[in-house]
Order: structure tokens, then sequence, then C-alpha cells
């Protein structure tokens, strides 16, 4: 067990060094910073949403009340769950602890013994236990709940609730219908807050799994008026000292980079985004589906009557800004069918977007390279066909002028995606992958994009409408609803 640090908040030390077994692994920055939160004074209505498999019910609902019954803070406690079983898991826990971990009793004694009468004597040889419910000889009072049940009798004596910790408090099944939604909702407003004592924490942590869920809405100050809010998310990308993008693990000595993206190419990308990531997707605005993504079988590829073209959307090469993206594909006019050989996306400069394109010209010689020409991507055009005519590439470039919303053309992608006439490569990236599942939700859709670009240019490459002059996508005759 490594050495708890100094500035550790009181619930993490004592965990640390009550219950090694438990907290064997450095906990995380984040850990530090919900325990911190959670035993802050001033923290009365908390909200955190953390990834699966990050120890957050170890810390929040058993750790934490564990810590509480020990050192007396808190004279009611309630542990809720979607099920009761998992609640009372819970109690069970923590009952076997105060039981037979050699540290607690040594330092608190045997909390499990009956609380003593007036006269100052055991009533008995153990208080009264039930597998939801029991009372430690201090007089603290922790029990379990399923989300829903009803509050009566939670009161011990004078006593009301003055910890209620709700942990993964939602079904799947219940959040998917408005029903289920605001039935829960009204619950926690109606039955779970009113039973709180006046100076009671409650506490509301899980994974989000709806976008309309209790958790997630729980977020809306004007709905929940003094509720505090904190998502950690198991993977981030800040921007280091050099503006450089790099991949960060939220509690890397459990969950590395490579073992989250690992889990990611196991689980897929929606239930990673929901369970790890807190962004579950309303599948009612979901663009793709995930079977659409489809490979293609390169057998399926008769290189003798393909025709390959390469579509270029530049980037500035900011940091947090768009991607640099290439798209290549090859269209076998018998069909009509897209096949996509190359589709890149980077975060680098006006140099290396140069050679990116070179090499890539040079790999598959496309008959035409379309390139976005909007603004400063002009600039990267005219460096290009400035370099092909001094160094004998003669690359075949065309302007492409965006003139329509870019979410229209990409939405204009899904039913080529649904039919299977745009195939994508084996081995897609998982940053492609989760652009096109997550769109219109995702942070950057550079890579839906260029794909977009790639249908235009195939679509006017086909009606015979490059000119030098570029491709202006409203004068394609081949856009219009019917056309290919």
């Amino acid at each position: 067990m490594a050495t708890p640090k100094s500035n550790e908040p009181a619930p993490l030390a004592w965990a640390r060094r009550y219950l090694p077994h438990y907290f064997s692994e450095e906990p995380a920055d984040f850990h530090r910073e919900l325990l911190g939160l959670l035993e802050a004074p001033e923290t009365r209505q908390m909200a955190l949403v953390a990834p699966r498999g990050h120890a957050k019910s170890t810390c929040a609902s058993l750790a934490y009340p564990l810590w509480a019954i020990c050192e007396r803070k808190r004279r009611n406690i309630v542990i809720i769950t979607h099920e009761s079983s998992l609640a009372t898991q819970f109690v069970r826990d923590i009952r076997d602890e105060l039981e037979t971990n050699e540290s607690i009793l040594e330092e608190y004694g045997d909390l499990c013994r009956a609380p003593a009468s007036k006269d100052g004597k055991s009533r008995i040889k153990r208080a009264r236990w039930t597998q939801s419910k029991l009372t430690t000889a201090t007089d603290i009072t922790i029990q379990a709940k399923g989300s829903g049940a009803s509050f009566r009798g939670v009161r011990v004596g004078p006593y009301r609730p003055d910890l209620v910790i709700c942990d993964d408090l939602e079904k799947d099944d219940q959040v998917t219908t408005e029903e289920g939604r605001r039935k829960l909702e009204h619950w926690m407003r109606r039955v779970v807050m009113p039973a709180l004592a006046p100076d009671g924490q409650i506490v509301v942590i899980g994974s989000l799994i709806h976008y309309d869920s209790l958790l997630a809405n729980l977020r809306d100050r004007r709905r929940w008026p003094r509720w505090s809010y904190r998502v950690y998310r198991a993977l981030e990308a800040p921007a280091d000292v050099d503006g450089q993008h790099r991949l960060k693990a939220l509690w890397p000595a459990r969950w590395s980079v490579e073992r989250l993206l690992a889990e990611k190419e196991r689980v897929g990308t929606l239930a990673f985004e929901q369970e790890y990531q807190a962004n579950p997707i309303d599948d009612s605005i979901r663009v793709f589906r995930e079977e659409w993504l489809r490979p293609f079988d390169q057998r399926d590829l008769v290189e003798e009557r393909l025709i390959t073209l390469m579509a270029v959307d530049p980037a500035t090469g900011t940091a947090g800004g768009d991607y640099f993206a290439i798209w290549v594909g090859s269209v076998d006019p018998t069909d009509g069918v897209i096949y996509t050989r190359q589709i890149s996306l980077e975060r680098i400069g006006i140099v290396e977007q140069v050679r990116r394109i070179i090499e890539a010209f040079e790999t598959w010689r496309p008959a035409r390279i379309g390139i976005e020409t909007v603004a400063y991507q002009v600039a990267l055009k005219d460096v290009l066909e400035d370099y092909s005519r001094h160094h004998g590439l003669y690359m075949p470039i065309v302007g492409l002028r965006t003139i329509t919303n870019k979410r229209a053309r990409i939405e204009a992608l899904a039913p080529f995606f649904e039919k299977g006439v745009f195939r994508l490569p084996v081995g897609l990236s998982q940053e492609v992958e989760s652009q096109f599942l997550q769109f219109p939700k995702a942070r950057h859709d550079d890579g839906p994009d260029v794909c977009a670009m790639g249908l235009e240019l195939a679509r006017a490459f086909r009606a015979g409408n490059v000119t030098a002059d570029g491709i202006a996508r409203k004068d394609n005759p081949y856009a219009r609803r019917g056309g290919w």
C-alpha cells in the first residue's frame, strides 16, 4: 500500500489506512477530489458522473459511509441503488468490515455490540440487525433501499437521514421511456429529498445511461438549483505545453490509455462512450448506425475497372482545432460502389499537410484530388499546384467550394452507408468510427466531412463536372434526389 499523501482528504487517508485491501493501487486525482467534495461541509447536494470500473462505488458507497460511521460524522445513513439487493450488499460489506477488520476493531472497538442502555449496560449481546439495516454500538444506523421504494420508517427515533447515497440509481429499462424517467424524478423530489435532515447530505453517483436521465438532468441548475455537479471521463485529450493533444487516462494506475483503447475495441464505441466517457448517445438523433460502417472485403475489388479519387480537408494545425483529413476512395463504375482505401486524421502543420498529400498521391495515383477551398484553405491548393509543377508530379488538383451546410452534406451520406454503397476499410481508426457514431454530437466531424467531400467528388467526376476551376457543389446535377 502506498503511503497516504498529507494533502489527501480525511476519508481517503482513512480508507488507505483501514481498507488497504480495497485501496491497494495508487488513487487518482479524481478520487481525491471526489472524497474531498463529499467531506466538505458545504456539499449538501452533489451529483457525480464517473466511469465504470473506476472505484466510484468503493469510494462513495463503502469507504465514505464507513469513515462517517467510525468517526461519528453521521447518525442515519441510507444507501439507495436501482435494486434493493445491491444496496443491501453495500450494507453487508460495511457490516463485514465492522465485524472483522482488525485495524478498525483495534482503533474503534467493537462497533457491532448493541448500544448501551441508559444505565450503561449493554442490552443484548448484539444489536438486532437485518440484512438491509443495522445500528452500531454508537447508535449510528445504516440502511439499504431500492430506487422507487417507500421511505416510511426510514427515520430512526428523532433522527432523519443525514446522509443519503444514491449509487447507480437508474435501470436501463426504466430510462428508455419518458414515463419511467419522470417517475424517478418525481420520487426524488417528493420522497427522498423531503426525508433528508435539514443539515443532511444527498449524493447521486453513477454512469450516464441516458441523455435525459435523472443523473444527466441534475446538471440543469434551473430545474435542480443548489446542486453541485462533476463529470469524470476515463479518457481525455488535453493540450500539453507543446499544444499537442495526447490521450490521458483518468486513473492510470488501474486503467492505462492502452487498456482503455482495448476496452473500447472490445465493447464497441457506443457502449464505451456511455459507460466510460459520460456520453450516452440519443438513438433518436443518431445519423449513422454501427452496422452501417461495414468494411469491404478486398476480394470485392477489381482493380482494372476502379477509378481512384482523393479528397483533402485542410486544417490550421492549431491546438484543439479541427483535424487535417485525407480520404482516398475507388469507385467501381459497374455498380457504383465507393470503396474507401484510406482515411486519416491528424493535427499537423501546413508543411506536414503538404507532405501527407504528396505521399498519398504517390501511393494511390488518384484521377482527381479535391481540396476544400474556403478562406485559408485556398493557400494549400496554391502551394500544392506550385510544388506539383516544379517537381513534375502534375497532380490533378481541383477545388471543392463548400456551399451547402456541413451537417446537411454529412447527413446526405447516411443512405449510401445504409445501402452499402459507401464502404469503409478494415481497421478503421477509433477516432473516425467515433465521429460517425456520435454525429451530430461529436466534438469533431472531420472524418465524416471528408467522406462527404469524397462522395461529391465522385458524383462530379461521374457527371463530367470536374473543371480546372473546381467543383461548386450546388451545380452538381447528380446531387438531386434519386441521383448517385
